[in-house]
């Protein structure tokens, strides 16, 4: 039993209830034909503190926002804290396990089955976990759940319109924050270590667990740079700096700077700036 499962007075494991709210499902039969990705279920509850149970039916694709109080979500024993305002992920026969954590917690969420649901979320690059990054759409869930009272063929087609529209603003707004954090980190990386000789696109791509064609393309994007035009633009501000600010030797600033080779280094200087080393000095400073 996990030492993270709330427990009751004599020890014994806290099932999650809902305690208010509102919650309309799907009748518990088979995705009507025809629709390869459906709408299952839909809600905006308030639940109590324990562990959730299963769902009924495990080919079923969930989106789930926490709106207020705490929660731990795991994921093929990977824990995840949610607070409010992320989203947790889950996919069909992928063992997941949630926990609220508070005394009432408030949530809204969504799910999928269907012939297509799981291939269609992977489609948009969502995966099981917790994410940041968009509001709870609360409106767009009590829009859901009212399509979902219409059992008809037409009723539940156009539920299921609904819910993939809300799948592609999902996959759009998780994939600028992921996007923005990508970049944030190889910005990072830059300007901690840009006096590696070694640094280059392919060990920064490493780093951040980004392909590198990918992560030039986003950081290009993203900083109207490439990745090597900013390393060269941090470089030059700190050789820069050193050199009008400092009495260092040139050999020692271009060690500073990435480079192992002192001529190199000037002729990179002067390509870049138009003057050499001494050149950039201002001798009044040191006289």
């Amino acid at each position: 039993m996990s030492t993270l499962e709330p427990m009751d007075e004599l020890g014994h494991a806290l099932i999650a209830h809902r305690v208010g709210g509102t919650a309309v499902e799907r009748p518990r039969d088979q995705p009507p034909h025809g629709v390869p990705v459906a709408l299952r279920g839909a809600q905006h509850s308030f639940v109590s503190k324990g562990r959730f149970e299963p769902p009924w039916s495990q080919r079923t694709v969930l989106l789930k926002w926490l709106i207020k109080g705490k929660a731990i979500m795991d994921v093929e024993g990977r824990r995840s804290t949610m607070r409010a305002g992320d989203l947790g992920i889950y996919l069909p026969l992928i063992p997941h396990r949630f926990w609220a954590l508070t005394n009432i917690n408030e949530f809204c969420w969504f799910s999928l089955d269907g012939p297509l649901a799981e291939q269609f979320v992977l489609s948009l690059d969502l995966r099981p976990g917790v994410y940041s990054g968009m509001e709870p759409p609360v409106k767009e869930i009590h829009q859901l759940m009212r399509r979902l009272k219409d059992y008809t063929i037409q009723g539940r087609r156009r539920a299921s319109l609904a819910a993939i529209t809300l799948l592609y603003r999902v996959a759009d707004s998780l994939r600028t924050s992921e996007v923005a954090t990508i970049v944030r980190r190889a910005e990072h990386i830059i300007q901690q270590e840009f006096s590696n000789p070694h640094l280059a696109a392919r060990l920064i791509a490493d780093r951040v667990g980004y392909h590198r064609g990918s992560l030039s393309r986003l950081f290009h994007q993203q900083t109207g740079l490439t990745l090597m035009d900013y390393i060269t633009q941090v470089r030059l501000q700190e050789a820069r700096t050193l050199l009008t600010q400092t009495h260092e030797k040139a050999g020692e600033i271009a060690r500073k700077c990435g480079f192992l080779d002192l001529p190199y280094f000037c002729r990179w200087l002067k390509k870049n700036t138009g003057q050499t080393p001494g050149e950039l000095r201002d001798p009044s400073k040191f006289a």
